[in-house]
């Protein structure tokens, strides 16, 4: 599905560096996002996150299959990007910058922070949910939104590997709308 996508121009596009002006501007506005448990365990586990929307939505013939192929093909291509850059999480940057952060500890923060994974995925799943349902879009979208979003509230990731996380996502969902 994404053995031919090229992550050339994406690995030009490198992150503030960890002991720079802007990751410390980064840590500091994180720090003011209240953590929110709830939000967070809510939007950690995506393929959930989607049936829910689903549901909620009503959607009858949903096929959370399409949520569980799309984190399995993307992976590979993430954590490429990932192991490239290998951006520190803000904890850790946060500590040698004697700044104190509190974070959620997830089973999923055992990679390089940039870009976010959940970012990247929950965009391309909202994508390509929303068009498989499009009368329900902005409800794949927002659920797409809250999943990155999350990311940020459990100060797991930078606003930059966010935002980077979504262009890859849109960038993966183009590559494959025809084919799905």
């Amino acid at each position: 599905m994404f053995k031919d996508f090229d992550i050339s121009s994406f690995k030009k596009m490198k992150p503030p560096g960890d002991n720079t002006f802007d990751t410390m501007q980064e840590i500091k506005a994180l720090n003011k996002i209240p953590i929110k448990k709830d939000f967070v365990k809510k939007f950690d586990n995506q393929e959930k996150a989607f049936k829910q929307t689903a549901e909620r939505e009503g959607i009858k013939d949903y096929d959370n299959s399409i949520a569980a192929k799309l984190i399995e093909k993307s992976a590979p291509v993430i954590l490429k990007l990932k192991k490239h850059f290998n951006r520190p999480r803000p904890k850790t940057i946060a500590k040698k910058m004697n700044i104190k952060m509190k974070d959620i500890e997830m089973a999923s923060m055992k990679t390089p922070s940039y870009p976010s994974g959940h970012s990247a995925q929950g965009m391309l799943i909202g994508l390509a949910l929303g068009s498989k349902y499009p009368k329900h879009k902005s409800a794949f979208m927002q659920t797409a939104n809250n999943i990155s979003d999350s990311r940020n509230v459990a100060h797991a990731h930078y606003k930059s590997d966010s935002e980077f996380g979504k262009k890859l996502g849109k960038k993966m969902y183009n590559h494959i709308k025809n084919k799905i």
